[in-house]
């Protein structure tokens, strides 16, 4: 990720956690005031258009279900950060190499993404601010060894919505067909990053990088964990739409769900932007064209679905950012 993706500008130092320039912490906050407006428009809009009778009467199993599968989705997340670190520091062979701090487990990575998911509602980046800071300090981790981390990480989180978008593009239709393309797609585009991240065109000083990013053993683990999140995300937005009484095919609520993961990914922050794009998609999904305006219907699905994510990320986020918090301190003061 490069200091625009992640809102950072830092130098390539383990001495301390990457700091926003000026120039990024007005951008950044120019950026939230105009997500936070965004959203309260969609808001006004939903409310003052739309029926929210059925949101009213939904059924409590269907609400606790969308959290659900939101708070799944980001322990699959915790998983994955975990299993995509793997590849920055390859176990050691041989007795006279320098030993490399332990990793950290799987349960403190887990932990970690909850808060910083909680944190990506805020202003400034604050999540991913939050992430390089803990794992910086705590797990004595390098700023170019967390930038190939998350590259890894992003790159099994962009293969297959591309091949989600491929499949959506081809064939309206979810069934056997579509999963086929889906996978298909992924598989094609797994291939083609592998074999390019070992060809010698690569620059020496990107090859390090090349090696991670393009790990075979670790996208073949990853992909098929990244593609039950997909799935997840996919499901709640099945089942928001089945309290307004949407009836979308599958397919388009799988690839609903990647849009919103997408503008989540947006330079200037998730809030407001991820409604927004959500909606705008499911408007031209359905083929009504803006003619008559946005229906109100798929900005109040847009607003229920990052609804359940939220909700999940307060449930587990409040607390473990108190363990968080302290791990720092105490990190700090060693």
């Amino acid at each position: 990720m490069n200091t625009v993706m992640d809102g950072t500008d830092a130098p390539l130092s383990s001495d301390g956690p990457a700091k926003m320039s000026l120039r990024s912490k007005v951008l950044q906050g120019v950026g939230y005031a105009v997500g936070l407006a965004i959203l309260v428009w969609c808001v006004w809009y939903a409310s003052s258009n739309g029926d929210w009778s059925s949101v009213r009467n939904a059924n409590p199993w269907i609400v606790a279900a969308i959290v659900a599968v939101s708070a799944a989705s980001i322990i699959l997340n915790g998983v994955l950060f975990r299993l995509t670190l793997e590849p920055v520091r390859p176990r050691a062979v041989g007795t006279n190499l320098v030993r490399e701090p332990a990793l950290p487990t799987l349960g403190a990575v887990t932990a970690v993404n909850w808060v910083c998911t909680l944190a990506n509602f805020a202003p400034l980046r604050l999540g991913m601010i939050a992430r390089v800071t803990y794992h910086m300090r705590v797990d004595r981790l390098r700023f170019f060894e967390i930038v190939n981390w998350f590259g890894l990480d992003l790159l099994t989180f962009l293969l297959p919505i591309g091949g989600v978008i491929a499949a959506t593009f081809l064939l309206r239709s979810f069934g056997w067909g579509w999963i086929v393309l889906a996978i298909g797609f992924t598989a094609l585009l797994t291939f083609l990053v592998w074999w390019i991240a070992r060809l010698s065109i690569v620059p020496k000083r990107f090859r390090e990088t090349a090696r991670i990013v393009g790990d075979g053993r670790a996208l073949l683990i990853c992909l098929p964990i990244r593609c039950v999140d997909l799935a997840l995300n996919g499901v709640r937005t099945i089942l928001a739409a089945q309290i307004l009484g949407l009836h979308l095919d599958y397919a388009d609520s799988f690839a609903l769900a990647c849009t919103g993961l997408l503008a989540s990914l947006g330079p200037l922050g998730r809030l407001g932007f991820r409604e927004a794009g959500f909606a705008l998609v499911a408007q031209l999904l359905t083929a009504k064209g803006f003619a008559d305006g946005i229906d109100a219907a798929f900005v109040q699905l847009s607003i229920i679905d990052s609804a359940g994510e939220a909700i999940a990320a307060l449930i587990g986020g409040i607390p473990l950012s108190i363990w968080m918090t302290r791990r720092i301190m105490n990190a700090r003061r060693s």
